[in-house]
């Protein structure tokens, strides 16, 4: 089990909307660690990458920029959490 912390925001907004999410194996008031080998992380990150596209490309809506912001660090999160792994795709 590889695990990363991220923002709980954009994780709780994403399973809301009934996506498939990887397995919370920890949690903190603010932050979730998952495993980054879970098979929903493919779906998680895709979403992630979007919201976060989104705000880079400064079609942030006002009402959803916190969770662009939470959907970015989510993101880069990730990404750093797979690097020492050999992970990355």
């Amino acid at each position: 089990m590889k695990l990363v912390k991220i923002p709980k925001r954009f994780y709780q907004d994403h399973i809301e909307r009934d996506l498939p999410a990887p397995k919370v194996v920890k949690s903190t008031s603010l932050h979730y660690w998952i495993d980054i080998e879970d098979q929903a992380l493919n779906e998680f990150l895709s979403d992630a990458e979007f919201y976060r596209d989104e705000m880079v490309s400064g079609h942030a809506d006002r009402t959803v920029f916190g969770l662009q912001r939470s959907a970015d660090a989510t993101y880069k999160a990730i990404k750093a959490g797979m690097e020492p792994f050999g992970l990355l795709k």
